[in-house]
């Protein structure tokens, strides 16, 4: 007990990303974990990794405890023994990494700390974000691919924070809605001219159909119109019959176009843009209210089939990769001066018609002013191996 700090590694571990792989892709040939000894339990897990995938040897210290422990947990004739040592007795000079298994502060002058927080972001961002999207780019190299962000962030705006702290919250604004059959209680909504029922429509999540494939549809109802749910997906107004490529929004609330009927949208008002232009591209929303289930981003990305000069924008709960790894379109600022976004925000976290044009015309900039990109090739990386403990390549010792 105790070693609740490492729920999500352990729920890395899970998905497959484990700490032998982490130490490969950053480049780490001989680390040194450091932890307490109340989360031997745990460093005991670490030591079985490392033991079955045999690339790398990792050395083990508490920062609390004299103790040796050999044979510790686990069946030990399978996994080895264990070994950790108190910290006094390391030398640092041995290693090219110390990586903290705990929160306490160690003092490694010279030397390469990788700190908890730091190593439990990485994790997240790997196995969450880049890995899945890595796997997807090998079957379409061809397709840009680009993460990206959207400006929640009120800090970056004066009095942002007093601001935001003024707003309405979702939850607050939907029972108004659905409550206030009269509309005698004004909403941030009603400046556009829609009522209650209205509104009600344009800030409830649709239901979804979960699919044997993993994949989600969201189900749709005609006398909800302002929803537009067509097909399992919100329409996208204005589009085209006839185009070059498409371009995909895979992303949540923000691009599903919550608190906005479905022609107003951001995918909606792009289109509207590279229609203007001549711009032969059509925009698909592929995005859903995927709060809480981000994972069937993936599902459902892996159930269209782009083809080559495609471009898929992919929002993930503003994680960013490595721009080593994937290309980012940073959109951070779409609503700073000379824009007021004190017009754009109508409840905490979230915008309304006005905010998705705003970052349309940056997605609109972002491509127009790169050729939407015909003449860049990006060379994404081989995503990891997947290790399957205890599976062994015929003729080898080390785990397949």
């Amino acid at each position: 007990m105790g070693d609740e700090l490492f729920i999500k590694l352990r729920d890395c571990f899970t998905a497959g990303y484990t700490l032998p792989q982490y130490c490969i892709d950053n480049g780490i040939k001989k680390p040194l974990f450091v932890s307490e000894k109340k989360y031997e339990l745990f460093l005991w897990e670490v030591h079985v990794q490392f033991y079955y995938d045999k690339k790398i040897t990792a050395q083990f210290c508490f920062v609390d405890d004299e103790q040796i422990l050999k044979n510790a947990f686990g069946i030990t004739w399978i996994a080895g023994k264990f070994i950790s040592k108190n910290i006094s007795a390391m030398n640092f000079d041995n290693f090219d990494a110390i990586i903290l298994l705990t929160k306490e502060n160690i003092d490694a002058t010279g030397k390469k700390i990788i700190r908890f927080a730091e190593l439990e972001q990485f994790f997240i961002r790997r196995t969450y974000v880049e890995i899945p999207l890595l796997h997807f780019l090998q079957r379409y190299p061809k397709v840009k691919l680009f993460l990206t962000n959207f400006p929640t962030n009120m800090k970056r705006y004066v009095a942002g924070v007093e601001f935001y702290s003024q707003l309405c919250s979702f939850g607050r604004l939907k029972n108004i809605v659905r409550t206030d059959k009269n509309n005698d209680i004004e909403t941030s909504l009603d400046k556009f001219g829609y009522t209650h029922e209205q509104i009600n429509e344009i800030v409830e999540a649709p239901d979804i159909i979960k699919k044997l494939d993993g994949s989600t549809k969201m189900i749709g109802d005609d006398n909800k119109f302002l929803q537009g749910i067509v097909d399992g997906k919100r329409i996208t107004e204005y589009q085209p019959e006839k185009f070059l490529n498409k371009i995909y929004f895979f992303g949540s609330c923000h691009h599903y176009g919550v608190n906005a009927p479905f022609d107003k949208t951001i995918e909606s008002y792009l289109q509207k843009m590279l229609n203007k232009h001549g711009a032969p591209y059509r925009v698909e929303n592929e995005s859903q209210r995927y709060l809480n289930r981000y994972q069937d981003i993936f599902y459902n990305l892996n159930k269209i089939n782009p083809m080559p000069g495609d471009i898929i924008f992919v929002w993930i709960s503003n994680l960013r990769a490595n721009n080593e790894i994937l290309p980012f379109a940073d959109i951070s600022d779409a609503f700073d001066p000379p824009h007021d976004y004190k017009k754009v925000f109508c409840v905490k976290d979230h915008v309304n018609e006005l905010g998705y044009k705003l970052v349309a015309e940056k997605y609109f900039k972002f491509l127009t002013e790169n050729n939407f990109f015909r003449d860049v090739e990006f060379n994404y990386p081989i995503p990891p191996p997947r290790i399957i403990d205890m599976v062994y390549r015929l003729g080898s010792s080390r785990a397949a």
